[in-house]
């Protein structure tokens, strides 16, 4: 069935659905079905006669029809109502590119690029000769807006006092976290998931909550799904969250920030909140984008257990800004931790860290693909690979990595000594993981205990599971 079908056949029971009228009229104009494409963006403009998008799909059709007088009318009525309309700005600069007017293409196509941090044309961007990154670069730091009341703290139901300063030292314009990436970014993470081993229905499940929204934000918005908000990436250390974090980098095709907590804390008092909102600010001005925390804990305490008020600032701070993001939903907070207990209750609330992703033990099947991942690159005498699959149950990538490492060692040793290589005996390496304690199994103890007493919210629901597999209480 072609994707037109597809949709005419949503649309048949959803006739009045204006996201999948738009869906239908790009797909028409996709495929130059011009009449089609005009009928459903005027059908989305009789629901919602202010709708931008709407407004931007007639002014293409006009564009194609070879009437640039039609769109830009079109595009500049967009832009009188939503003067940072990124479409708008890009549809003129075809426009006046196609009047041989290049100053004005140049200038619409560079408010284009610093109003939407994911603008990318690569015909319009060969034929002005100026890149998107380019234009991004001369974009002004955002503006700090007068932050609201004091969220509340969680369990404790009370008006914490939190420090939301608007006297923040303002950083330079061209202020960056270390791993800012734009996409197409030569020093972005290239890892994907293709590198990442097993896990695969933790991977769909991460493209279903991470990369699908943000690479079909229209579908989404057709069956009432939101594109942002927060996830909460946990499980035992040494499983991949850090590894998977980086293939999303590698996967999704948008702004990637990711946060390390050096540039955050401050010894100063108030430097630490004035660096993470500006932070979330950067990610904002460049939405769509994700933004990333590993270790969030240590940004997210439980304020019940913490008494130092710089601390309790910090959570408050953070709080206030994961609110924030109910209004630009395009902007995906993640964080991952290995102790999600000792996160304040209050992020769990919806719109904020609403989701969580468990990260388990790999399985068998991707233990298969580590041990021989491992293998690769090193001299291995009759590599068993199911012998290591059995004898490394419950074991984390990171307790793989180390057996083969161990062996190595030991064998390495030998060869020294002895004064000639030899291979790692397959022996070795079943004796090395049958004497090794899985890292995983102290944290299983601590979250059983947590789970357990947890309230049920739905939050610990995948780990409780695990817990109580068969093969798990055999453990």
């Amino acid at each position: 069935m072609s994707s037109l079908q597809a949709i005419r056949d949503a649309l048949q029971q959803s006739p009045d659905n204006p996201s999948l009228l738009l869906l239908y009229g790009r797909a028409c104009l996709e495929q130059l079905h011009l009449d089609e494409a005009r009928g459903a963006f005027e059908r989305v403009l009789e629901i919602d006669p202010a709708h931008a998008d709407a407004q931007i799909g007639i002014a293409r059709v006009h564009y194609l029809e070879g009437d640039t007088s039609g769109a830009a009318v079109r595009a500049e009525r967009v832009l009188q109502l939503e003067p940072g309309n990124a479409q708008a700005h890009l549809l003129l600069s075809r426009v006046y590119l196609s009047e041989n007017d290049r100053a004005r293409a140049v200038e619409h196509f560079d408010l284009a690029a610093q109003a939407d941090g994911s603008v990318h044309d690569p015909a319009l961007e060969n034929e002005l000769g100026r890149t998107a990154r380019d234009a991004r670069r001369s974009s002004p730091a955002p503006a700090m807006p007068e932050p609201p009341g004091v969220p509340d703290s969680g369990e404790e139901n009370e008006a914490a006092q939190g420090f939301f300063d608007d006297s923040f030292d303002e950083p330079p314009y061209d202020w960056r976290p270390e791993t800012f990436f734009a996409p197409g970014d030569p020093q972005r993470f290239s890892t994907t998931f293709a590198d990442v081993g097993g896990m695969d229905e933790l991977k769909e499940e991460i493209r279903l909550k991470i990369i699908y929204p943000l690479q079909y934000p229209d579908l989404y918005k057709a069956y009432g799904r939101s594109t942002g908000g927060g996830i909460l990436i946990y499980g035992p250390p040494g499983c991949g969250k850090t590894l998977l974090l980086r293939a999303v980098a590698g996967e999704v095709p948008c702004n990637y920030l990711s946060v390390g907590l050096h540039e955050i804390f401050d010894p100063y008092f108030g430097g630490t909140e004035g660096n993470l909102h500006q932070i979330f600010e950067t990610a904002r001005a460049n939405a769509p984008c994700v933004l990333v925390f590993d270790d969030v804990d240590s940004l997210a305490q439980d304020r019940r257990s913490v008494r130092e008020s710089q601390m309790r600032n910090l959570v408050n701070q953070f709080l206030h800004e994961m609110d924030g993001m109910r209004d630009n939903q395009r902007v995906l907070v993640i964080g991952a931790t290995n102790q999600p207990w000792q996160l304040d209750p209050a992020f769990r609330r919806p719109g904020r860290f609403d989701q969580a992703i468990f990260v388990r033990p790999p399985d068998d099947a991707a233990r298969a693909q580590i041990i021989v991942l491992q293998a690769r690159d090193k001299p291995i005498s009759n590599l068993d690979v199911p012998a290591l699959v059995e004898a490394t149950a419950g074991f984390s990538g990171a307790d793989i990595e180390w057996v083969f490492g161990r062996a190595a060692e030991m064998t390495l040793s030998a060869a020294i000594h002895s004064g000639h290589a030899v291979p790692i005996p397959m022996e070795l390496l079943l004796t090395v993981a049958r004497s090794h304690t899985p890292s995983t199994q102290n944290w299983f103890d601590g979250m059983r205990d947590h789970a357990t007493q947890a309230a049920p919210d739905g939050f610990f629901n995948e780990v409780r599971k695990y817990l109580n597999a068969p093969s798990t209480k055999e453990r």
